[in-house]
C-alpha cells in the first residue's frame, strides 16, 4: 500500500498543480478577451471623435483588472483590413501596424506611444462602408508555480465597424 501511494502521489500532485496553472491561465485569457472586446466596442461607437483611441485603451484597462496589466507587451487601436482582423495593409500582427495608435502601460493607465490615425481621417459615413477598427492586446501570463510552464503569451484581437454617422453630424 505504501509503495502504491509513493507512486501515485507525485502524479496526483502534478495533476492538481497542472489544473491550477491552466485554470489561472484561462482566467487571464478570458479577462484579456473581455477587455479587448470592451475596448473595440468603445472605439467603434466613437467615430471621428479625437479621444477614440484613449477611450478604447481606458476601457481595456477598466475591464482588464483580472490580468496583470504590467505584463502587457502591446496594445494597439488600429484600422483593420476589410477581409480579416489584421491591421490595414498586413496579413498578421507580426508586421506591426501603419494606421494605428499604440499604447504602453505606465503603472496607472495606458499612455499613447505612437499615433498616426487621426480621428478626422476615419470613414464613418452611413452611405459608404465605414472603416473597421480593431483592438489588439499582447500580454504575458506568468505561471504561479512554474512547475508545469514558466510563462505563456496571450494575444487577442477584436474588430468591429465604426457606427455610421449621419451626414448632418459632419460626415464627409
Amino acid at each position: 500500500m505504501a509503495v502504491e501511494a509513493a507512486l501515485v502521489t507525485p502524479m496526483f500532485i502534478l495533476l492538481v498543480v497542472g489544473i491550477i496553472e491552466f485554470g489561472m491561465f484561462f482566467k487571464d485569457y478570458l479577462s484579456v478577451a473581455d477587455a479587448v472586446r470592451a475596448g473595440v466596442r468603445t472605439a467603434s461607437a466613437e467615430p471621428r471623435i479625437s479621444t477614440y483611441a484613449q477611450d478604447a485603451a481606458d476601457s481595456v484597462a477598466a475591464e482588464g483588472t483580472a490580468f496583470n496589466r504590467g505584463q502587457v507587451q502591446e496594445l494597439w487601436v488600429y484600422k483593420a483590413n476589410t477581409a480579416n482582423q489584421y491591421p490595414a495593409g498586413t496579413s498578421s500582427f507580426a508586421g506591426g501596424c501603419t494606421t494605428c495608435v499604440k499604447f504602453r502601460w505606465n503603472g496607472t493607465r495606458f499612455a499613447p506611444t505612437y499615433s498616426n490615425w487621426a480621428a478626422i481621417n476615419q470613414k464613418a459615413c452611413s452611405y459608404n462602408p465605414p472603416d473597421r477598427i480593431g483592438v489588439y492586446l499582447k500580454t504575458r501570463h506568468n505561471a504561479f508555480t512554474k512547475f508545469v510552464f514558466s510563462s505563456i503569451t496571450i494575444e487577442e484581437s477584436a474588430v468591429l465597424r465604426f457606427e455610421p454617422m449621419p451626414q448632418t453630424q459632419g460626415c464627409e
